[in-house]
């Protein structure tokens, strides 16, 4: 059966209050559309905060933008990325009495929207204002919880697979911190943590321009590390993340390697390919298409270790990592020498019994089974 939200309940939250709405475009509800235009519609929506990507989904990652007023609904759309990178404007919460938060996370650490959760709830907080998180599902939480831990894009550290919900996030946010806040989070009706995202009858809308797809949401845990080294993810191509490489990579020997490893529902291809834009952008690279055959199979964070082991050992004059790298891992320096002779299956058990020692804490606040 599929999963629905609850708006009913969430009309009940909001009646009678001047509100602001974090949103983004893959806040998008069957039989209703788009979530801003919804909200709009059926409460005194004062102002949108649009987070990476702009409130429609025009923008590029990292790219800053100014307030505007949206065309559609005649609301002001504040910008979460706007003077400098992650700051909540005083103006979007001026004249409001809660903030209602919708957005679509990936199941990573490695994702803005988290930061985003947490500025606003901090926000809330301080200012008096009630906190509204109207959930989603998290479309990788099948796949378990994996560390290593580290606050990348959340002031407490976190599993880099992450099989949470937003919601859930602010729950246990509010209870590390100690705030004194009014928290809700209206949950997704019918959703389990063992669903994968076919099962849950929602289409796939792309969180943002890179994960075009729910492969690449798939690749994404397993490749997007790479962008911390100086090998092209696949931004600029038709296959962000499921392609990678570079102009120095031996695309047919790095698919072989990793064929030969067995990593459980994927399959390595040779690829050449050609970036529009980002690393590499018009160049010709080789590297490998990462094929997802059985996405409840896969075991992303032994994969992740596996492509960098082999990228490292197959390349060790060309191939380094770039200083964002030990941000993703924060298990001490990470150079090439280190990952081209890296214990791939001892590293990713140890990972994941970190994240096992996590979700142990974290269990009496989740909402879901």
């Amino acid at each position: 059966m599929p999963i629905s939200f609850d708006l009913n309940a969430l009309n009940r939250f909001i009646r009678g209050r001047a509100i602001g709405v974090v949103t983004t475009p893959a806040g998008w509800l069957t039989g209703v559309g788009a979530f801003s235009d919804w909200v709009a519609q059926h409460a005194d929506v004062r102002g949108f905060l649009a987070l990476e990507h702009g409130l429609r989904g025009e923008l590029q990652d990292g790219v800053l933008f100014d307030s505007y007023t949206d065309s559609r609904t005649g609301r002001p759309v504040f910008s979460y990325y706007g003077r400098k990178e992650h700051t909540l404007p005083d103006e979007f919460l001026s004249g409001v009495d809660a903030v209602v938060f919708h957005a679509q996370d990936v199941s990573h650490r490695a994702y803005t929207y988290q930061l985003a959760l947490a500025d606003t709830l901090f926000a809330c907080a301080r200012l008096g204002k009630a906190l509204i998180v109207l959930d989603r599902p998290s479309p990788l939480a099948h796949l378990g919880c994996s560390g290593p831990l580290a606050p990348q894009f959340f002031p407490e550290p976190l599993p880099l697979l992450l099989p949470f919900t937003l919601g859930e996030l602010a729950l246990w946010l509010k209870t590390q911190r100690r705030l004194d806040v009014e928290l809700t989070v209206v949950p997704v009706v019918g959703w389990r943590r063992s669903m994968p995202w076919p099962e849950t009858g929602l289409p796939w809308i792309p969180p943002s321009p890179n994960i075009p797809t729910l492969d690449s949401a798939y690749a994404y845990a397993m490749t997007g590390i790479i962008q911390a080294t100086n090998v092209s993810e696949g931004r600029g191509t038709c296959k962000p993340f499921e392609y990678f490489g570079a102009p120095f990579v031996k695309g047919d020997r790095l698919a072989a390697a990793l064929d030969a490893r067995h990593l459980p529902g994927l399959v390595f291809r040779e690829v050449y390919f050609k970036p529009g834009f980002n690393k590499f952008a018009g160049e010709i690279c080789a590297g490998v298409h990462l094929i997802i055959a059985a996405p409840e199979l896969v075991e992303p964070i032994r994969t992740m270790f596996a492509i960098l082991h082999e990228l490292a050992r197959l390349h060790p004059a060309e191939f380094h990592v770039l200083p964002g790298l030990p941000h993703w891992l924060d298990q001490g320096a990470w150079p090439a020498e280190r990952l081209a002779t890296l214990d791939v299956d001892t590293t990713a058990a140890a990972m994941a019994a970190e994240g096992h020692e996590f979700l142990t804490a974290i269990s009496p606040l989740l909402a879901y089974p």
